[in-house]
C-alpha cells in the first residue's frame, strides 16, 4: 500500500480552475454543504472527518457514478433514485490537480493508487490537501468516465458556488436523458 508524505503535498503546485460541475443527491439536502460525506466518508475524506462536495466535470460522469454507486451496494440503480441534479459553478484558485502528470511524479503517485476500490490512500492525500488550505482536489473518476472534482467547502476562502437545480431523476430511464 503506497503513502503519502503529507508535506509533500503542501508543497505540490496549485492549480487554479473555473469550472462548472454536476453534482447528485438525494432531495432535501443543501448541495453546497457535503455534510453526508463529512459523516460517511468518500474517496478523499475518512468517516467522521470534514464535509466534501463530490462532483463530476460531465454529466455522463455524474450518471456512471451514480451507477457506480449502486453497484457497490449491491443495488440497482432506481434503489438510489429520486435524485437531484445540480449544476456547480465556482471559480477556484487552489486545486490539487491530480490530472496532472507533472504533479503525480513530484508526488510520487501512480494513477492506479488513486481509482483504488481501498480509499485509505486517497483519504491520505485528502486530508493532506485539507490540511494545507487546497479548495479542491480534481482527479480522473474511478469510473473511467472524465474527471471528478472534491471541493472542501470549508476551505473556499471567498471562492462562490453558483449553484442551479437542473432536475430530478425518478427513474432509470430519466438517467439516460442527460442532455439539456
Amino acid at each position: 500500500m503506497p503513502s503519502i508524505d503529507p508535506r509533500a503535498i503542501g508543497l505540490a503546485p496549485a492549480a487554479s480552475l473555473s469550472v462548472v460541475a454536476y453534482r447528485n443527491q438525494a432531495k432535501g439536502f443543501d448541495p453546497r454543504r457535503g455534510d453526508g460525506a463529512r459523516r460517511l466518508g468518500g474517496r478523499f475524506n475518512p468517516p467522521h472527518s470534514f464535509p466534501v462536495l463530490y462532483l463530476c466535470l460531465t454529466r455522463p460522469c455524474v450518471v456512471t457514478e451514480l451507477t457506480r454507486q449502486a453497484e457497490r451496494q449491491g443495488l440497482d440503480v432506481d434503489a438510489l433514485l429520486p435524485r437531484e441534479l445540480f449544476e456547480i459553478s465556482a471559480d477556484l484558485d487552489k486545486v490539487l490537480d491530480l490530472t496532472d502528470t507533472s504533479t503525480l511524479d513530484a508526488l510520487g503517485i501512480a494513477p492506479p493508487d488513486l481509482i483504488r476500490e481501498d480509499h485509505q490512500f486517497t483519504q491520505e492525500i485528502g486530508e493532506s490537501a485539507h490540511e494545507h488550505a487546497f479548495q479542491a482536489i480534481r482527479s480522473p473518476s474511478a469510473t473511467g468516465v472524465d474527471d471528478v472534482l472534491a471541493i472542501f467547502p470549508e476551505k473556499l476562502a471567498g471562492a462562490v458556488l453558483d449553484v442551479r437545480l437542473l432536475g430530478e431523476w425518478h427513474t432509470p430511464e430519466d438517467l439516460a436523458a442527460i442532455e439539456p
